[in-house]
């Protein structure tokens, strides 16, 4: 079996990300106009407990998998791989389903911890998918682990294409029920969707494993308690994530709850959204916008804002997942110059994504918005949640570095350190009548900063490896910024030149893209000797590195 080198593997995950997430905005744009923002904010609120409990069962799991394969693969020793997975079968199995009926007999409990009991049908509906999520894991890591970045790949795409049929389908159906039907039926895709990618897996590997003629593997109980010791801490902090995570959604609905408006205040907010929503009405009287109206504004921020925010932050998690085989390879046979030279590598390659993605939603958003979902209701929090995407590239890449090189809480307690600071923030910037929602894209960005900057600060550390920063950071900053200033002045013409919303914004970004893409090479973000080797690089980033 070949390997993929990290570029290889990236490429081909980033093509299907990239397809996953365009339709999975496909499958959430007719969904949205089903479910309005009441629906939205039931349909993402009920994934935080999901996401939650998945958390505690899968999050260290792919990490241990993953990085014994790879060490396992550098040693060449094919019956400790088969024997990982088996073992690995066998423990997520049971995982799951304690998982599932967690979230089926507990989803009442959990609706009220999220802070909407309308949350629990959809929560039953999804509970099955945490069995097969958590099988599916096993046969995705492996893959990873063994540099086959395909069967993932694979299963990715089909997984979109079922839940965006079927889920579209079923919202449909149960629409005339009433929004929390309409919003249950939409996830109900989503779990067969997760069915059908880990039937997809299971196929792939049992095809893969005959590669190694080995029979007879037995799991051994030192492996799994290799696993286990090695996956307790990445479940426990990533449990502990979720639990953040979906504390910070409670924290922002309660905030926007007990917002005290004035007579200014409150003539903002209702003249800014009055278009939108008849929920802001009586704010002149009231001087709060009640649990309705909070509910509504949570679902313009996670419904549509990040959506698209989501969307490219996806596609760059790849080099987190294709690097984590790579340093765990070459921290096994102890060539951390390598691991240093791919991690810059890696770093490099997020970024000249990141930085023309915040340019785009930052100064595109009211279109990009209408566009996709025909309301612009959430165009300032698209705009101020932009920036996030670089910090949460650059923790993307850490994350799996510090992991892969056997600092597994070193990630966990730098995302504390940011978390906190949110928190405080949240209730700061979002209590605040002038600022509001704005507060929670504001201070989820000084959150990823620091966590993004302690994480850089550690990996620097315990790699030993210094940071080109020029490379990295300021030189695909320059060449985005000069992108921006392009659109700046491009974009008032092209929209009076054309009509309509799709044409004028299509040429915007492919010229925009263009000036980028040429930028890139002036500043020496990207050097035509790179590209040459990406071009003849056959046989792994081992034989032609791209950084001496």
């Amino acid at each position: 079996m070949k390997k993929q080198s990290f570029i290889q593997g990236a490429i081909i995950l980033i093509i299907a990300n990239t397809i996953s997430k365009i339709l999975g905005a496909v499958f959430k744009i007719p969904l949205a106009y089903i479910l309005k923002e009441e629906g939205m904010a039931i349909f993402n609120a009920s994934f935080g407990a999901y996401i939650m409990l998945l958390s505690f069962i899968t999050s260290g799991v792919p990490t241990a998998i993953s990085k014994k394969t790879a060490e396992y693969c550098a040693r060449k020793k094919g019956k400790e791989i088969l024997g990982l997975v088996k073992t690995s079968e066998i423990l997520m199995l049971a995982a799951g389903i304690a998982g599932t009926l967690i979230l089926y007999f507990c989803a009442d409990f959990l609706a009220v911890f999220v802070g909407d009991e309308q949350t629990a049908p959809c929560m039953r509906v999804l509970s099955p998918s945490v069995l097969f999520v958590a099988v599916g894991v096993v046969y995705k890591s492996y893959f990873q682990g063994v540099r086959n970045m395909t069967p993932t790949a694979v299963s990715q795409v089909t997984e979109a294409i079922i839940k965006l049929v079927l889920g579209y389908i079923f919202a449909i159906y149960f629409a005339p029920f009433g929004t929390v039907y309409a919003a249950s039926g939409a996830v109900l895709g989503v779990t067969v969707g997760e069915v059908a990618a880990t039937f997809i897996l299971w196929l792939m590997y049992t095809a893969d494993r005959r590669t190694y003629k080995i029979s007879g593997v037995k799991n051994e109980p030192e492996m799994m308690a290799d696993i286990v010791k090695f996956s307790l801490p990445l479940i426990i902090t990533a449990g502990i994530a979720g639990i953040i995570s979906m504390a910070d959604v409670s924290l922002i609905r309660h905030c926007l709850e007990i917002i005290k408006f004035d007579a200014y205040s409150a003539e903002r907010i209702f003249v800014k959204y009055n278009g939108f929503t008849n929920l802001f009405d009586d704010v002149h009287a009231a001087l709060k916008i009640g649990e309705e109206g909070a509910r509504w504004l949570y679902g313009a921020y996670s419904g549509y804002a990040m959506t698209v925010f989501h969307l490219p932050v996806g596609i760059i998690g790849v080099f987190g997942v294709s690097i984590l085989p790579v340093i765990a390879g070459a921290v096994e046979l102890g060539d951390k110059k390598r691991a240093a030279r791919m991690i810059s590598v890696a770093l490099r390659c997020a970024n000249l994504i990141a930085m023309p993605c915040f340019v785009i939603m930052l100064m595109l958003s009211s279109e990009i918005l209408y566009m996709l979902f025909k309301n612009t209701a959430s165009a300032g929090m698209l705009s101020a949640v932009a920036y996030c995407v670089i910090p949460a590239s650059v923790i993307t890449v850490t994350s799996a570095v510090l992991q892969a090189s056997g600092k597994i809480m070193l990630p966990f307690r730098n995302m504390l350190a940011g978390a906190a600071v949110k928190f405080v923030l949240d209730y700061i910037l979002i209590t605040n009548p002038y600022i509001n929602i704005l507060g929670a894209p504001l201070s989820a960005a000084a959150d990823l900063s620091i966590c993004a900057a302690l994480n850089m600060i550690s990996v620097g550390k315990h790699i030993g490896m210094k940071y080109d920063n020029m490379k990295i950071f300021f030189k695909p900053l320059l060449s985005a910024v000069v992108m921006g200033i392009f659109i700046f002045f491009i974009k008032p013409v092209v929209n009076a030149s054309f009509g309509g919303i799709i044409m004028p914004l299509f040429i915007i970004i492919a010229s925009g893209a263009a000036v980028y893409a040429g930028m890139i090479f002036v500043t020496g973000s990207i050097t035509l000797k790179e590209t040459e080797i990406l071009r003849k690089r056959r046989s792994g980033e081992e034989n032609i590195p791209l950084i001496k």
